[in-house]
């Protein structure tokens, strides 16, 4: 049974990796209004996971997480240059897919979901 899930959340990642490359691909780039960043880029909580930006483009909202290096780039900033989409309903940094393993990992959590289930299989 968990062989599945594992099956299931890497199809998930995947499929929102490729979504991400789609997105990169159109190479739509908007500039987004910060309207909130950390207030500190020095202290972004417990080991090093970074803080959350809200964003807004075309009157949305977006939260977005990142590290250090994104405070970094924002803080202090009126406005950010941003990948989006034809619809304007999801964005990127720009090198937020760049940075991104997320169809490594879901291949890897997919074999292994599968090893699982063929081995649950067989007994």
């Amino acid at each position: 049974m968990g062989g599945f899930f594992m099956v299931i959340i890497s199809c998930v990642l995947i499929y929102n990796s490729i979504v991400d490359k789609k997105i990169i691909a159109e190479n739509r780039i908007v500039s987004a209004r910060i309207l909130e960043t950390p207030p500190d880029c020095n202290n972004l909580g417990r080991r090093g996971r970074g803080g959350y930006y809200k964003l807004e483009l075309n009157g949305q909202i977006f939260i977005k997480n990142g590290n250090r290096l994104v405070c970094e780039k924002l803080y202090g900033k009126d406005k950010i240059n941003v990948y989006t989409n034809f619809k304007m309903d999801k964005i990127l940094f720009l090198d937020e897919y760049e940075k991104s393993k997320d169809i490594l990992y879901g291949t890897i959590l997919m074999f292994i979901g599968i090893v699982i289930i063929i081995k649950s299989w067989k007994k």
